[in-house]
């Protein structure tokens, strides 16, 4: 997992290209007017996904796994909590894989860790990291997100 802020370039400035370039895009992107969907930067090797969703109970939620993408988790309004731990074969699989849409749901997460977003910040989750991202802090509230899919052959 990387965490950081599109404003800070410092920390994610030896990162490889494409993650300069997902982040280029995030800074050059009136992210607050794009439309909800998905948006390609690069076809299937790059592209984003624009949602807008009320967040939810952390306990109301299952981790999603990813087996070929990176998500790149961005922030545009509101504030999420997002739940994250390392790969386990402890972490009880509750939906098995879909590889149309690449992801599999855990139950739960062996030692979850938490991380706290507010517009500009980003989280990074590498494959087979589980992940559950939109939990609230304190009350469900509305918030936008871009979490922007690199396919892991980019590295």
């Amino acid at each position: 997992m990387i965490f950081g802020h599109i404003q800070q370039p410092h920390t994610y400035a030896y990162l490889p290209a494409a993650f300069k370039q997902a982040i280029h895009y995030l800074q050059q992107t009136d992210m607050q007017s794009l439309p909800v969907g998905r948006h390609d930067i690069e076809g299937d090797l790059l592209y984003v996904n624009v949602m807008a969703f009320d967040t939810q109970p952390a306990e109301q939620k299952q981790a999603e796994v990813h087996q070929e993408y990176i998500d790149i988790q961005y922030l545009i309004t509101g504030a999420e909590r997002i739940g994250f731990g390392l790969e386990n074969s402890d972490n009880p699989v509750a939906k098995a894989y879909d590889a149309d849409n690449d992801y599999y749901l855990v139950a739960s997460v062996r030692d979850e860790s938490e991380v706290l977003l507010a517009p500009g910040m980003f989280a990074v989750f590498f494959p087979e990291q589980p992940h559950k991202p939109g939990c609230c802090i304190g009350q469900p509230a509305a918030l936008k997100k871009a979490v922007i899919k690199m396919h892991k052959s980019l590295l």
